[in-house]
């Protein structure tokens, strides 16, 4: 499990080299060009991408399925998710209705199912990781009211992949993006939908090994799907 995480920590290192940004660099820019039209967001089609994603993995014999929980009803989604300062919106309410994170610890899992250096963690697992981003980077005054009402989905090893589940300032014609929390605070895809479609482009490349696929090409794909997101792109 060291390799996983070093190969994770190298990864994310070699994306910001590229970038040329360092983590307050990336904090300081917004999406600089227009932003395409977005479609509303639709529950049956992300749930599509989600098992699109889950279909590449084990194409490339990684047994995710093994990692992932039974779907979650909204009303036990809410209930559990009960102790969160603020309403869940529907993308969450739906991944979970999709499927309810994963059983054990994500570091105990040969395989998990991972959105790039995150694995999907469940709703339990997700107020434990809630509670420790708010002792790290929610003691951050300038962070502390964006961090507050956003949702810690995925997470790794001290890194997040967060929701804001209130309006936001780090990029506001973005109503629901996905921001990366680990080494920064930083959006990294337009929405969840676009975040599922980055990672099966990912795991299908012939080029991906489980853990991470050449800077050059994973930039790439990262923002075909997700144009302007870093600057420069």
């Amino acid at each position: 499990m060291k390799r996983r995480a070093l190969t994770f920590a190298a990864g994310l290192a070699a994306a910001s080299s590229l970038l040329g940004l360092t983590a307050c660099d990336r904090r300081k820019e917004k999406v600089q060009q227009a932003l395409p039209t977005l479609p509303e967001f639709d529950a049956a089609r992300l749930h599509a991408r989600l098992e699109d994603l889950r279909l590449a993995y084990e194409a490339r014999g990684f047994n995710v399925s093994d990692t992932l929980q039974p779907p979650l009803p909204a009303d036990e989604v809410r209930r559990q998710c009960s102790w969160f300062p603020t309403p869940l919106p529907p993308e969450l309410i739906a991944l979970y209705g999709w499927r309810g994170g994963q059983r054990e610890s994500r570091e105990k899992k040969d395989f998990p199912f991972n959105f790039r250096d995150f694995a999907f963690v469940t709703p339990a697992d997700a107020r434990v990781e809630y509670d420790s981003l708010m002792k790290s980077y929610g003691v951050n005054p300038a962070d502390a009211p964006l961090l507050r009402t956003c949702f810690p989905f995925a997470a790794f090893n001290g890194g997040w992949l967060v929701m804001p589940c209130a309006t936001q300032s780090l990029e506001p014609r973005l109503p629901r993006p996905i921001i990366s929390v680990m080494q920064g605070v930083d959006v990294h895809y337009y929405t969840i939908e676009t975040m599922a479609a980055t990672a099966i482009d990912w795991v299908r490349h012939p080029k991906f090994d489980g853990y991470s696929l050449p800077s050059a090409i994973e930039l790439e794909i990262w923002q075909r799907h997700n144009p302007g997101i870093f600057p420069g792109g």
